[in-house]
C-alpha cells in the first residue's frame, strides 16, 4: 500500500461487509432486544436452556449465558452502495435511540458488541468521530476478514 493511501477509508465499492449485533449476559432474557430493536435474530439462547445444534439436535449441557446475534438490517449490501463508516453512523444513531436498553444489558457482566465482517484484503480506517460514537454506546468491534 502506497503511503498516499494511508488513513483514507476505502470506498464501498473496493470490498464488501456484513455487519452483526451482538449481545451476551450472564442471566437476563434477550428478547427484550427482539422486541424493542424489532430485529430477528440469526442467532439466540437464554441462559440455562440445553444447548442444541443448528438442525435442533441436542449438544448435552445447558447454555452458560444468554446470547442473541443479529445482522443489521442492510448490513450485507456491499460493494457499491453505501460506503461502511457511513452505514455504521446510521445504525449507531438507530441504536443510540435504545441507549437505555444497551446499558441494561451491558450491567452486571453483560457486552454488546459489533462483528464486521470484511472481504479479504480490506483496508479499513474508521474516524476518530466514528470511534466516539461506539464509546459512547459502549460498544465493542470485532473486526473479521474473510478468507480468499
Amino acid at each position: 500500500m502506497s503511503s498516499s493511501n494511508v488513513g483514507q477509508l476505502v470506498p464501498a465499492s473496493a470490498f464488501t461487509y456484513t455487519v452483526c449485533l451482538r449481545a451476551r449476559h450472564p442471566a437476563m432474557d434477550l428478547a427484550v432486544l427482539t422486541e424493542t430493536l424489532r430485529l430477528d435474530p440469526d442467532h439466540t439462547w437464554t441462559a440455562g436452556e440445553p444447548r442444541r445444534s443448528q438442525s435442533g439436535a441436542p449438544l448435552g449441557g445447558r447454555h452458560r449465558d444468554s446470547y442473541w446475534s443479529c445482522t443489521l438490517p442492510a448490513g450485507t449490501l456491499g460493494a457499491g452502495l453505501i460506503p461502511l463508516e457511513d452505514f455504521l453512523r446510521q445504525q449507531l444513531a438507530q441504536l443510540a435511540r435504545h441507549r437505555e436498553l444497551l446499558r441494561r444489558v451491558q450491567s452486571d457482566g453483560g457486552e454488546v458488541s459489533l462483528l464486521v465482517e470484511l472481504s479479504a484484503g480490506s483496508n479499513l480506517t474508521l474516524s476518530s468521530a466514528m470511534a466516539r460514537r461506539l464509546a459512547e454506546l459502549d460498544l465493542q468491534v470485532e473486526f473479521q476478514f474473510a478468507a480468499d
